[in-house]
């Protein structure tokens, strides 16, 4: 645990006095001759970040206090929802670090550079045409490489609201969305443990990830819900009892509103292959294990392309022809940034781990070594922690999403910030807390030193 602080101190020391290495927006732009976007230099007041961000950590710091002392389950609803605030409250106030304050929502919102989808959503008179056509519309840079679900979630509060407001609002109401991504893991860790309290510890590591603050408001935050619930969808399908139950159903759900809003969710699906293969040896690939499986597969597919089938009689949009449209437009802006695989299969992985607190990963090793060692009776978050890691190996070595992987890649974030949480909620409480401080001071210092998303 020491070594564990140590590195996230020197980590921290590093950021406040902008010791190169950890930035790698320069040297690519020597190496590739333009510029890259994430993880620049700015200079933020260190002190003044952390006075901002102080409130919401102590909230944190009560929850896990209090779970370990007299609490009883009867409490995990307060304990959820004021993870939740202390999520929300680390994406609102870190804005006010910036000189710009609540302002900048509203122009990261309204940027056809930062996030595009409000800029459409504003060209939109009629909706149901505007699917109709969703195939071969000209779209700015991130809406053309998406489904349309982005665009028409701002379409909602650019009516209701106007311009102004709905940016603001609607901004807004994205970073609550993906504070409510707490609420979700409590239930994805879930499927390691019955444990609550170790499960609330896991809310509240993940309401601590450096992402999650530092891209408010951006969709990606939001992701990991959609991710999360897939997954647990599919593995407590395969887990249940003889039958169908509802949830091959839930599962079809899932995957229709993720194709809708992010087509870079389909990589989950690396997750639930691995999984059925390993159901099938745990099931000693019996044929009722393989009948199960597929008639599961059937339902989610069938599920997910009625809904579809509905959308496009009611609007005549069709989802075939808008994913071949989106992924052209992926593969033509990925040949102008030219991010070599050599280069980035390498970076990636730093952006995926600096996304999720450095100190993550040293946390997940000492865990690792620990259900090695006792394999027998924790074989299933053995298992569920290995499926998580090669998912992520799969996304890096396959190069489907190259670059700004601490934004790209944060559906992908509760595979590794549960069974870290986990390990964390098994050490003595002074540890924990000391680890906790130290991930605080990385969000801190990575607020006011990096700047990962402007308008």
């Amino acid at each position: 645990m020491i070594a564990i602080l140590a590195i996230g101190l020197v980590y921290c020391i590093g950021l406040a006095h902008h010791w190169g290495p950890l930035s790698v927006s320069g040297k690519l732009q020597q190496w590739l001759g333009q510029p890259y976007p994430e993880w620049r230099w700015r200079n933020l007041s260190i002190l003044t970040t952390a006075k901002l961000l102080c409130a919401p950590f102590a909230l944190i710091v009560w929850v896990l206090w209090r779970i370990e002392k007299h609490a009883s389950r009867t409490s995990v609803a307060l304990f959820l929802g004021l993870l939740v605030l202390s999520n929300y409250l680390f994406q609102s106030l870190g804005m006010l670090a910036d000189h710009r304050g609540m302002d900048l929502v509203r122009e990261i919102v309204l940027s056809p550079g930062a996030t595009s989808y409000f800029t459409d959503a504003t060209a939109i008179q009629h909706p149901l045409e505007w699917l109709r056509h969703f195939d071969t519309a000209i779209l700015s840079k991130h809406s053309s490489e998406h489904p349309p679900g982005p665009v028409l979630f701002y379409y909602v509060f650019v009516r209701l609201l106007g311009q102004v407001w709905g940016a603001m609002i609607g901004g807004c109401a994205v970073g609550l969305l993906g504070s409510a991504g707490v609420l979700v893991i409590y239930l994805f860790a879930g499927l390691c443990t019955s444990d609550w309290r170790a499960r609330i510890t896991a809310s509240a590591f993940y309401a601590l990830i450096p992402s999650l603050t530092l891209y408010f408001p951006e969709f990606d935050q939001t992701y990991p819900i959609l991710s999360m619930l897939l997954i647990l969808c599919w593995v407590t399908t395969l887990r249940g009892g003889g039958g169908i139950s509802r949830f091959p159903f839930c599962t079809g759900v899932t995957l229709f509103i993720c194709t809708l809003f992010a087509y870079n969710l389909l990589s989950v699906g690396a997750f639930l292959t691995y999984y059925g293969i390993y159901w099938l040896w745990r099931e000693k690939w019996a044929r009722t294990a393989w009948s199960k499986l597929a008639l599961s597969t059937g339902i989610t597919f069938a599920v997910c392309a009625g809904l579809y089938g509905v959308l496009w009689l009611i609007s005549g949009f069709n989802p075939i022809t808008s994913f071949h449209h989106g992924l052209l437009n992926q593969d033509a802006l990925a040949a102008r940034l030219h991010r070599p695989y050599g280069i980035f299969i390498v970076l990636d992985l730093y952006g995926f781990l600096l996304g999720a607190g450095i100190i993550a990963l040293p946390i997940l090793l000492l865990e690792l070594q620990d259900l090695w060692a006792k394999s027998d009776s924790r074989q299933t978050e053995l298992a569920l922690t290995l499926i998580g890691l090669a998912t992520v190996l799969t996304v890096d070595l396959s190069g489907m999403l190259r670059g700004e992987t601490s934004r790209v890649w944060l559906f992908l974030q509760p595979l590794l910030i549960v069974p870290a949480a986990l390990k964390l909620s098994r050490i003595p409480r002074p540890w924990k807390l000391s680890i906790f401080t130290v991930q605080w001071l990385i969000v801190v210092c990575l607020k006011a030193r990096m700047s990962c998303l402007n308008p």
